[in-house]
């Protein structure tokens, strides 16, 4: 499957599912620690399929419910842990990525 989704690049540029015009690299000075928080609060499992962190072998995503960029900038808002979802990078997070369009 990863040989397909490659050569048909259907995870990468506009052509992906999850593509809303780039991606951001900078999710303001508190994102680690929201992250950590969100990921204690939700147990260290996925929200969406259940598995844990040591069941799935690294650290699980954590994911902005309403998208980041819809806030402007105001990382404090976006980052409210009420916002924030621990969900396995596969297939969970990007199932939530693909329905978000």
């Amino acid at each position: 499957m990863a040989i397909y989704y490659a050569e048909n690049q259907l995870f990468t540029g506009e052509k992906s599912g999850t593509w809303n015009g780039g991606s951001i690299d900078y999710y303001g000075p508190n994102w680690r620690n929201q992250r950590k928080k969100a990921r204690k609060r939700d147990h260290y499992t996925c929200q969406d399929c259940g598995i844990a962190e040591k069941e799935y072998g690294q650290q699980l995503s954590v994911h902005h419910i309403t998208p980041f960029r819809e806030f402007k900038g105001d990382w404090r808002k976006a980052n409210e842990l009420s916002n924030l979802i621990t969900l396995c990078e596969y297939p969970c997070h990007r199932k939530r990525h693909s329905n978000n369009g």
